[in-house]
């Protein structure tokens, strides 16, 4: 008898847990397990892009985008709606204080994380018993799978490092100790985990992100899905970010640095691939350095892999990474890479044995990518490890872990 399995997550808009996600559900066997998916937030445009033979749960789901304005205003309007009439202000009221003054005394609010758990509490729920209940990331997924799915097991995988990133563990423990397992997709996240539960250290594992190598490499042939706006001149050197437009992402950092390096007498040009709540803002960088033609804001794009394949260099500078996935897809394409010298990139370029650390400042940016065009060998493409890549091993755990051998889609 096939094992019924659900995969929970707060959206499906392009991000890379997202894309992970739906390469972990293509290499899963239906012969042997059926398998559905929720979002917790009925939104996103990678619904269009669930494997055959999966069920997905949202009835019908809205492959509209997460991050415009229409998805703001019905995520506001559900937030209010279930808060004040549903009368979840009131019964919640001292969670949310404690939760509002720990992000006021780690880094400011965060409006989404303040509500992820009204969100979970507000979902659609069925009374169906699945075998294994996967919360594929932290916030809604986790609070909606441990709260009210019913499973012989639950497992959580974490994304991001825990505490950095708003999450406050006193009010999150209940979620992780009801866990069977905390799968984490790089060691440092797992180590920066452990040190807020260390009680719960038994229960946690790398689970490293899984690829579809070969679809990378099928859609970044697809040159026809290659924006109008991005154009490779002879001479020119292309940098590439493919990240939502949000302050850790550092673009403040990212745009003066490109000011200093065609100061410094260098032909280069930046593209980006992402949208999100920081563009005036970024825009207002590049009209104040002057940068209107050299650093190019291309949105969201459906397929970002014909550009990621073309530029000369790929640069995720940003203030904390967990496991970037838009690293590890630079890669496949044998793109080299800069990264900014936080743990969960410092881990990533010592485990492909390739691409250059820099440091997070202008300058450690800008010297980064001189450096890069000086000496291009130093980034040492030619010794990536194509089977640290694909993240095989991580599901063949997973498989273990359901009393499975490793069998997979693909056989």
């Amino acid at each position: 008898m096939k094992k019924k399995i659900l995969f929970v997550i707060n959206t499906m808009g392009r991000a890379g847990a997202e894309r992970c996600l739906l390469s972990m559900l293509a290499r899963m066997d239906r012969e042997r397990y059926e398998i559905s998916l929720f979002s917790v937030i009925n939104r996103g445009e990678l619904f269009n892009e669930v494997p055959k033979g999966v069920t997905v749960l949202n009835d019908p789901p809205c492959a509209l985008s997460v991050l415009d304005r229409g998805a703001k205003r019905a995520l506001m309007a559900e937030i209010l709606r279930g808060g004040f009439l549903g009368g979840w202000f009131f019964r919640r009221f001292g969670y949310l204080c404690r939760l509002a003054a720990y992000q006021m005394s780690h880094g400011g609010l965060d409006f989404k994380k303040l509500f992820w758990k009204l969100l979970a509490d507000r979902a659609p729920r069925w009374e169906e018993r699945y075998d294994l209940a996967v919360a594929y990331i932290q916030g809604a997924a986790t609070c909606y799978v441990m709260d009210h799915v019913n499973a012989g097991k639950k497992v959580a995988f974490l994304h991001t490092e825990f505490i950095d990133s708003g999450y406050c563990p006193a009010l999150e423990r209940s979620n992780y100790e009801r866990a069977d397992k905390i799968y984490c997709v790089s060691r440092s996240i797992r180590d920066h985990f452990a040190q807020a539960y260390p009680d719960l250290e038994g229960k946690m594992e790398v689970f490293y992100n899984l690829l579809d190598c070969e679809k990378i490499r099928r859609d970044a042939q697809r040159a026809e899905d290659r924006p109008a706006a991005f154009v490779k001149r002879p001479g020119e050197v292309i940098l590439l970010t493919a990240a939502r437009l949000t302050p850790v992402k550092a673009y403040d950092l990212a745009v003066p640095a490109l000011a200093q390096v065609r100061a410094r007498g260098y032909r280069v040009k930046w593209y980006v691939l992402g949208e999100g709540p920081e563009e005036e803002n970024i825009r207002h960088l590049i009209r104040k350095h002057g940068l209107e033609e050299s650093f190019v804001l291309l949105g969201a794009v459906e397929n970002p892999y014909p550009c990621m394949a073309e530029c000369d260099i790929y640069v995720q500078a940003t203030h904390y990474e967990g496991c970037c996935t838009s690293i590890s897809e630079a890669m496949v394409l044998g793109r080299p890479v800069i990264a900014s010298d936080c743990s969960g990139n410092v881990e990533q370029i010592h485990r492909y044995g390739a691409g250059l650390l820099v440091g997070l400042s202008v300058e450690g940016i800008a010297d980064g990518i001189i450096q890069a065009i000086e000496h291009p060998e130093r980034l040492g493409v030619e010794r990536i490890d194509q089977n640290e890549l694909s993240g095989q091993g991580s599901l063949e755990r997973f498989c273990g872990f359901l009393g499975e051998s490793a069998q997979t889609a693909e056989g």
